[in-house]
């Protein structure tokens, strides 16, 4: 009976237990996480940022993904998309800890000041041994890198807490850029980053600042100097979203090969980055091979039902095939989706465009230029409409 009872606890500390207690502590990290941005909060247990074979969830901007074998329940990972000032960034970083603690301690004041059944007792005796496992673990500081998924490297919560102290006393630029980054002051906010950069900040999130910075203020040049240069110095940190930012860069300066073989290596590293699916589907789309651009817009949406980008785009790709009426009804939900976006209208006007519908298809081409005048050849598709409608 004693052997049977001891199979029982291990098999409920491996399969309940560690499970929980990795929960509650990444909880820690995303909550505040969560009231500090605007954006995602993509939650891991029982792998580094794996999102193959694991059941995801999602509630609101909070997402989590299990990994279906139960084994690795003892591992998680919090990944925030919004960039955070230091301070915040300590506070997201020490709560993971806090969570377990202030369990340990709930727990510890159940099994010791109250009277309570024995069995549960020592239910809660192995739970609370988890929870006090997962803060020191976590707390003291490890200076062994934790390798992820996409091959970066990161490292214990107590590492990086005493990092990011050293890192507070010289970065006010860094925060001061964060603020205006925030606010959308982008040719404010990428003097501060560089000024961090210059005073030997030289951490991966100010390049990918800086890159952002100068992509948003539609500076391609620096973007890709700096793009360049992070690559040559932190290539082992460059990650799947880097390598997405990095090709997006390259189609605008017409490398489209370069590009997908970026968008390839972001896929590699992780196979549910939509972005740089949908991105290197548009880039197919340039190239007009529209049937590899159709696959990978099948996959954003089968991940993403609501990505207005991917309906817009995938539209585009039917109309080259041929098939109007299902590009029509793509462009529509797109539209529905995001009635902002420059591209749907000019997307819309190469439908037109392609119907015979010059005069119908100039007034979505205008629209979209007013919209966005950057937006992809479009002083291109007005010119080659109105020799159509003049001849």
């Amino acid at each position: 009976m004693g052997i049977v009872y001891l199979i029982f606890i291990l098999l409920a500390f491996f399969l309940i237990v560690r499970p929980v207690s990795t929960l509650i502590h990444e909880l820690g990290h995303g909550i505040p996480a969560l009231l500090f941005t605007n954006k995602k909060v993509t939650l891991y247990i029982g792998s580094y940022g794996d999102p193959e074979k694991s059941l995801k969830l999602k509630i609101a901007r909070l997402e989590l993904f299990f990994n279906k074998n139960t084994n690795h329940w003892g591992t998680g990972l919090c990944i925030i998309e919004e960039s955070v000032s230091i301070n915040r960034q300590l506070l997201i970083t020490f709560m993971g800890p806090i969570a377990s603690l202030t369990l340990s301690l709930v727990l510890s004041y159940i099994i010791f000041c109250t009277n309570i059944n024995d069995g549960i007792k020592m239910g809660l005796f192995v739970f609370n041994f988890s929870t006090y496992y997962d803060f020191f673990i976590n707390i003291i500081p490890n200076s062994t890198p934790i390798v992820l998924h996409d091959n970066t490297q990161t490292y214990n919560d107590g590492k990086q807490i005493i990092d990011l102290l050293i890192l507070r006393s010289f970065t006010a630029e860094y925060n001061l850029g964060i603020e205006l980054y925030n606010n959308k002051q982008y040719d404010l906010a990428v003097v501060q980053f560089e000024n961090a950069l210059n005073k030997g900040f030289n951490e991966s999130i100010v390049y990918r600042l800086i890159w952002n910075s100068y992509y948003q203020l539609r500076d391609y040049n620096n973007a890709l100097k700096i793009n360049d240069i992070f690559f040559n110095e932190k290539r082992e940190e460059y990650n799947s979203n880097d390598y997405a930012c990095s090709g997006l860069l390259k189609s605008h300066f017409g490398n489209y090969q370069e590009a997908i073989t970026d968008y390839n290596m972001a896929v590699e590293l992780n196979p549910t980055n939509t972005i740089a699916l949908n991105n290197r589907g548009y880039t197919y789309n340039l190239i007009e091979n529209y049937k590899s651009a159709m696959i990978d817009f099948n996959e954003v949406i089968s991940l993403e039902n609501e990505f207005a980008y991917a309906y817009n785009n995938r539209g585009l790709s039917k109309i080259k095939l041929g098939h109007f009426k299902e590009g029509l009804s793509d462009l529509n939900k797109s539209m529905s989706l995001d009635g902002t976006n420059s591209y749907c209208y000019l997307n819309f006007g190469i439908y037109h465009y392609d119907n015979g519908s010059y005069n119908k298809a100039l007034e979505y081409f205008n629209k979209a230029k007013e919209m966005d005048i950057t937006t992809h050849r479009i002083d291109q598709h007005i010119k080659t409409v109105k020799n159509k409608l003049m001849g």
